[in-house]
């Protein structure tokens, strides 16, 4: 049999004849190949010549494991055989046109091709945890798309059991992937990126759980079909339900780990309490500066949490979708909303809303400045700050607070300007158990102007009681 030449394509190797190469790995490489007697196509792994026995020992041990395995998006695995002394590995090949090819020509993906591709391997790498299936992380050149829909993937499956430390790494490697070709002045570009970037960076400190990764992906698809929804920029829902999940999530697994640190450390620190969180400290009690999203202070009030950053697009189009439909918001959900608000003010939709909810989809600038739906929501007057706070359960900050939760922010860019509550006394503040704003009886007062005003330049934050150890 004569030996193949890998270096000079097109090359025979058994019944095959590879024709490209398609990738590299560790140990082996891919290339796109012609199977002679039945005129089909395929991509044939090839171990590299030259290994060692541990490195064959461990190809083949891939190979059972590729074999055996059967996972949703996964193309077939072929057969493996030695030609000559060349052991490979026959896959099938998946229609269309690979992740690599797209990315060397400049092409981009749409956002159903992009939320197809999130969702197949998100599908893939959850049903791998869910059967114990070791993975690899994908690569650029296993990741086929044909149309809208049809994804396939050539096999990342290793040998061994699914280890939870590796999801990181795929994760990073699927936002790698995607970023240099994800869809551009289309419908639906930012909500695809955000995903993307949250898929690669984690959320607060957690990476997303892929079933999460799954379920948003086809909704953000859905959301923006021609065919479901007049206009691409009158719907965040999706990038709104994923702030919620994931806070929901991290919150829950912050509130998980607290528990522990807390029961470990309660005979050396009880009188610390922990964040303020679990204990209602009193004066001269230790309160952390700051802890994840917040800021936790003692006010005269008692503790209160103030959030280190305004509110975002996304938040406050959350409220504003839940606010304008009476089947989520009766009547007497919305008067408890609007309580202290002139009736002539109920209405809570920000200026310019339109337009900022087109700059965060279409990457376009507004007012100078790039948007997504993290930036600070901006053109709120007094009342629809108070109609939010009154919402989430929350209360405008003092100006003594929102000075502390400025001074303690830390932000890429400005700041806007942001409504407090005005003409009440300063908070008696204390920070890491020192006081920040000691003045006895001092009043701070806030410019009062008209508080019906929608200037974009201004946002809001809100301040929330610190929650008990039942919450």
């Amino acid at each position: 049999m004569t030996e193949p030449d890998f270096q000079n394509l097109p090359t025979s190797l058994g019944v095959y004849t590879l024709t490209a190469l398609l990738g590299r790995g560790e140990l082996t490489d891919m290339y796109l190949a012609r199977q002679s007697h039945v005129e089909r196509g395929v991509v044939v792994q090839v171990l590299r010549p030259g290994h060692d026995r541990a490195a064959a020992d461990y190809f083949l041990d891939v190979v059972r494991a590729r074999g055996t395995a059967t996972l949703p998006g996964m193309s077939r695995v072929l057969e493996s055989k030695m030609a000559g002394k060349i052991w490979f590995l026959a896959h099938e090949c998946p229609a269309g046109v690979n992740l690599e090819q797209m990315a060397r020509k400049g092409m981009r993906l749409s956002t159903a091709q992009a939320c197809a591709v999130i969702a197949t391997v998100a599908q893939m790498y959850a049903a791998a945890e869910q059967q114990n299936i070791a993975m690899e992380p994908l690569t650029a050149h296993s990741i086929f798309v044909k149309g809208d829909n049809d994804v396939r993937i050539l096999s990342p499956v290793l040998c061994g059991e699914s280890d939870p430390a590796a999801i990181g790494g795929h994760m990073q490697a699927l936002a790698a992937i995607l970023e240099p070709i994800l869809p551009q002045n289309v419908p639906g570009q930012g909500r695809v990126a955000t995903l993307v970037q949250w898929i690669g960076q984690g959320y607060e400190g957690q990476y997303l759980e892929w079933s999460f990764i799954e379920s948003t992906a086809a909704e953000i698809k859905q959301q923006t079909a021609p065919l479901l929804t007049r206009s691409s920029v009158e719907n965040l829902s999706t990038t709104g339900a994923v702030v919620k999940k994931v806070r929901q999530k991290a919150e829950q697994r912050r509130l998980r780990r607290r528990t522990i640190v807390v029961a470990a450390a309660a005979l050396v620190v009880v009188l610390m309490g922990f964040g303020g969180a679990l204990l209602a400290p009193g004066e001269g009690e230790i309160l952390p500066a700051r802890t994840g999203r917040y800021l936790y202070v003692q006010a005269e009030q008692g503790p209160r949490r103030v959030m280190l950053r305004p509110v975002s697009i996304l938040e406050y189009q959350k409220f504003l979708a839940a606010y304008e439909n009476p089947d989520v918001t009766d009547l007497f959900r919305r008067a408890a909303i609007n309580e202290g608000i002139p009736e002539s003010h109920t209405g809570h939709t920000p200026a310019e809303w339109q337009q900022q909810l087109q700059a965060v989809d279409s990457g376009q600038p507004w007012h100078g400045e790039i948007l997504t739906g993290r930036s600070p929501v901006r053109g709120v007057s007094y009342w629809d700050a108070l109609a939010y706070a009154n919402y989430s359960g929350g209360e405008l900050p003092t100006a003594a607070v929102l000075a502390a939760a400025r001074e303690h922010a830390e932000v890429d860019t400005a700041l806007p300007e942001e409504w407090s509550a005005t003409r009440r006394p300063a908070d008696t503040l204390y920070t890491e158990g020192q006081l920040l704003f000691p003045p006895t009886g001092r009043e701070w007062f806030a410019a009062e102007p008209d508080l019906a005003a929608r200037d974009v330049s201004r946002g809001f934050r809100i301040v929330l009681p610190i929650p008990k150890k039942s919450d």
